[in-house]
């Protein structure tokens, strides 16, 4: 090989070599983009399921409260009710 073959082939390989560069570097580049949008739709998530978290606790919390006012009703109610059904039975009315 001649000295000028030799010193193409080396501009050759650093050419490829540069272009392989510079495509992995556009490459990461196009990965660090996209793992920002992750990180962000991430973040939207966490927002998100805190919100439903909150929401559903809101609701547990209404829920568990209408259950003890229920059952103070119930207490309430039965009593006459089974008064008023026990002197139907017995003719007491």
């Amino acid at each position: 090989m001649h000295a000028s073959d030799e010193e193409d082939a080396q501009a050759r390989r650093a050419q490829t070599s540069l272009m392989l560069l510079w495509s992995r570097i556009t490459e990461l580049e196009n990965l660090q983009q996209k793992f920002g949008n992750t990180k962000d739709l991430l973040g939207e998530l966490v927002e998100l399921h805190q919100d439903i978290v909150a929401r559903v606790s809101e609701d547990m919390s209404e829920a568990v409260a209408t259950t003890m006012k229920v059952a103070q009703l119930r207490q309430l109610v039965d009593t006459p009710i089974a008064k008023i059904l026990s002197n139907a039975i017995r003719g007491n009315m």
